[in-house]
């Protein structure tokens, strides 16, 4: 089985070093090409699972083009990210120790964040499982180390911006933290994951004030502080409400005023699979059909 799975991967793709772009001295690969059309039937299929995590890498890295490049230049020029990249800072060594975040004083953005994660039954282990998913390993390219940190420092840090924007893991819930994430790292992938989910969470039920939600999400996202030049340990320690003052994050007014119940019910999966659960399954069934 194991063999099995080490043939589906893909082969890792040389790159010469005549081709390496480097920034603030650190070697990146070219830019992929942008891939609409793979974005677009990815989020069709994040739109019927929303847990299919897979699909916002797959999405992220079909639109990604030079974003990447530019967010990885605004990174390296901060204090913070060059030491997050060069020490380098494991985000999700730090996120990952419940027992380290347990410690924290209550009310802190630690304990709030575990509660969510424990709450959830999520792990940061787990986002990076949903990027293997979508055939992204941080660990095939050691001479982009800086920049695939980067990546995995950005990807940790998703769920905890949850609690700083103070927004649920229901589908609009998700939907405003991903405005936030787009006005953070300024990739196009979110901003389309954000105008085909809302539409879809609008068709859902008309009476959710859907529209009022994202674009307040929005407004505050652009008076909020870059929050990857902070110091993540540093926020950790303080209570919630003060991260979130630092940061200049308000409060999602609009999000908060509908009913839990009606968050949750939008969008409820209409299947239970990943991606790649579904195309596991069809090629069992092309092989007994076969047989």
């Amino acid at each position: 089985m194991m063999e099995a799975a080490e043939a589906e991967k893909p082969p890792k793709k040389e790159v010469p070093p005549e081709d390496y772009v480097w920034i603030n001295g650190f070697p990146t690969p070219p830019s992929e090409p942008v891939r609409p059309f793979h974005a677009f039937a990815s989020v069709l299929r994040l739109i019927r699972n929303k847990e299919d995590t897979r699909q916002v890498f797959e999405i992220v890295q079909a639109l990604s083009g030079d974003s990447s490049k530019r967010l990885f230049k605004r990174f390296t020029d901060t204090a913070y990210g060059r030491r997050v990249v060069t020490e380098p800072v494991k985000l999700e060594e730090a996120l990952g120790d419940r027992e380290r975040l347990r410690a924290y004083p209550e009310g802190t953005l630690a304990r709030r964040y575990l509660s969510f994660m424990e709450g959830e039954n999520l792990t940061p282990e787990g986002l990076r499982a949903a990027a293997e998913e979508a055939d992204i390993d941080y660990d095939a390219y050691p001479e982009f180390a800086e920049l695939m940190r980067l990546f995995m420092h950005l990807q940790v840090n998703h769920d905890l911006w949850h609690v700083l924007s103070g927004y649920g893991r229901d589908a609009l819930g998700e939907l405003c933290n991903l405005v936030f994430t787009r006005q953070q790292t300024k990739n196009p992938g979110f901003r389309l994951i954000v105008l085909i989910g809302g539409l879809a969470v609008k068709l859902d039920d008309w009476s959710v004030p859907t529209i009022k939600a994202l674009r307040e999400a929005g407004r505050n996202a652009k008076k909020t502080e870059w929050i990857l030049a902070h110091d993540v340990e540093e926020l950790l320690a303080l209570p919630l409400a003060e991260a979130r003052a630092r940061l200049n994050i308000a409060e999602p007014a609009v999000y908060n005023a509908i009913p839990a119940d009606v968050r949750y019910g939008l969008l409820k999966p209409k299947v239970e699979q990943t991606q790649t659960e579904r195309e596991k399954a069809a090629r069992e069934r092309a092989a007994l059909q076969s047989a």
